[in-house]
């Protein structure tokens, strides 16, 4: 046999939740093409030349891991060596979660795309699923890349962002057809983000009929569920009921349990959705390892304060009597002032703003002599509804049930980022740059919660599954050479919420189709990644 590379005297881990073996593993290309327990002795090519070998001696050989919960939508075309992702073991990444996408992108959602962009040096040049993917194929990339479809793209696209039904057949036809579209392209399924605006102004009906589409696909349908903390198990409930009417296979997101008072409902929300597994409904979940979310300031608003879009967001909060209405009702909803510290600020636009980013609207209240509520209204309407928050809302213990749970796989839920440059801004989540790490090393070797062959499973072969993405998610001859070899005693997420900008430490290389993207901790500058489509 002749080989480009040669990986040896690994533990190696398959993916599939199988034991670790001592195998070989000889690439050709980007492809396995051996995998044996008879050591490989050089020459492997005639001649011994062109042939590299890594020796993986008291080091862990699993697949890529794959990061099925991503926002690396846009930032990619900035930072094509997606070093954030890479350095922590991914070589694929499914973006267009939470109901957000880059296609289609038509009115104002284009408009608010190119100006929230613009800062990156960005050029948003496409507006169809067509148009992204002929651009996406021809931007390099060091890891590999899937793409939902955001359902709030599509509802923006027909309806904007006004809180009302579909009016008449048409506007849900043309709602299917631009899905339909998506799908066609390459998306491998659809989002939805019924927090946020406009996903928040849609009925249940409308997303069982466009998950039918979804379902006839044979794709899947991922969802931020309509609440996580009060309404949880309404919510959860809703997205059964879609599933279940609809025939497509769930995603349920990042799976929590938010708010002090809701922490109890652990046992409720497993059980919950452990019966509809036992009743046929096809639903899997997935979650991040930190007890903290990251989202927009104004998820603390109520729904009606979005309808229209920011310009109108931000007259709302302008009008003083609007302003009293929309402050009563966030001081119904969260009347424990002790909420406002665990609401940190991690990202703002304007420069002038900087000084907030690592810092609590408690704290900035307090700086500023004013009300925690009146605070949030001042910063948004300085920031233009772009300020991004840390809510420190989950408790540990529910989380490490959580990541046990067999249904439950690893996602980031989170964008690339970088060390250096304008993507090192701000105070990021700690997730953009040590989810995998940390499940690892944190959750697998030192807290002991599951064994390394599940953990790999939960963020290799069992993501893949769920996607059906074809060849990738395990190690097997005749499959893409997507492989992360890491030291089980040394690999570490080293990303703080108070330092994020940080890359994971342990991770020894990272092959991205049969190309070596991460040698001895330090990324190579390969960008051999592709877009996946099904």
């Amino acid at each position: 046999m002749q080989f480009d590379l040669v990986i040896k005297n690994g533990a190696v881990i398959d993916g599939t939740g199988s034991s670790p073996k001592n195998l070989d593993i000889g690439i050709s290309g980007d492809k396995i093409i051996f995998m044996g327990n008879n050591p490989l002795v050089p020459p492997f090519n005639k001649g011994g030349q062109g042939e590299i070998i890594i020796d993986a001696s008291n080091c862990i050989v699993a697949p890529g891991f794959i990061d099925i919960h991503s926002h690396s939508d846009f930032l990619w075309f900035v930072c094509p060596e997606s070093e954030s992702k890479v350095m922590d073991g991914v070589t694929t990444e499914i973006c267009g979660n939470c109901g957000s996408s880059p296609f289609p992108l038509f009115g104002q959602l284009l408009e608010r795309k190119r100006d929230g962009f613009r800062k990156y040096g960005l050029d948003i040049d496409w507006r169809t699923p067509e148009e992204f993917f002929e651009r996406a194929v021809k931007t390099p990339s060091s890891i590999n890349r899937g793409f939902l479809v955001g359902h709030g793209n599509i509802r923006a696209c027909v309806i904007g962002y006004e809180d009302r039904y579909t009016s008449g057949w048409h506007e849900l036809s043309k709602m299917k057809e631009m899905l339909r579209a998506s799908l066609d392209a390459g998306a491998l399924g659809m989002s939805s983000g019924l927090i946020y605006p406009p996903g928040c102004y849609a009925p249940v009906e409308e997303l069982i009929e466009l998950c039918e589409v979804v379902g006839k696909s044979d794709k899947i349908y991922t969802s931020h569920i309509r609440n996580e903390g009060d309404e949880l198990e309404h919510a959860v409930k809703e997205a059964l009921l879609i599933a279940r009417e609809s025939g497509v296979s769930l995603e349920i997101s990042h799976i929590k349990t938010s708010g002090k008072q809701n922490w109890q409902k652990i046992g409720t929300l497993f059980e919950l959705i452990s019966s509809a597994r036992r009743k046929g409904v096809d639903v899997l979940c997935d979650r991040y390892p930190y007890i903290a979310a990251a989202t927009d300031l104004d998820v603390v608003l109520p729904d009606w304060t979005y309808e229209g879009g920011s310009e109108q967001e931000i007259q709302r909060l302008k009008d003083q009597k609007t302003r009293k209405l929309i402050a009563d009702e966030v001081m119904r909803r969260y009347p424990d002032e002790k909420f406002w510290e665990g609401v940190v600020i991690s990202n703002v636009h304007n420069n002038d703003n900087k000084g907030l980013e690592g810092k609590s609207i408690a704290q900035i209240a307090g700086e500023l002599k004013k009300s925690p509520i009146d605070t949030v209204f001042d910063i948004l309407i300085e920031e233009h509804c772009r300020a991004w928050i840390l809510l420190f809302s989950m408790c540990e213990e529910n989380l490490e049930q959580i990541l046990k749970w067999d249904f439950v796989m690893v996602g980031s839920d989170s964008s690339l980022r970088k060390t250096k440059g304008i993507l090192s801004e701000g105070k990021p989540h700690p997730r953009s740059y040590g989810t995998f790490s940390k499940v690892l090393g944190t959750y697998c070797r030192d807290r002991g919660l599951f064994p390394f062959e599940k953990a790999i499973y939960k963020i290799t072969g069992m993501p893949a599954q769920r996607l059906k993405l074809e060849k990738r998610g395990i190690l097997k001859e005749g499959y893409f050479a997507d492989i992360a070899i890491f030291d089980p005693k040394e690999v570490t997420d080293c990303a703080t919420y108070k330092e994020p900008h940080q890359y994971s430490k342990g991770i020894e290389y990272v092959i991205v189709n049969g190309k070596i993207t991460v040698e001895n901790g330090k990324h190579t500058g390969i960008t051999k990644g592709t877009i996946i489509k099904k």
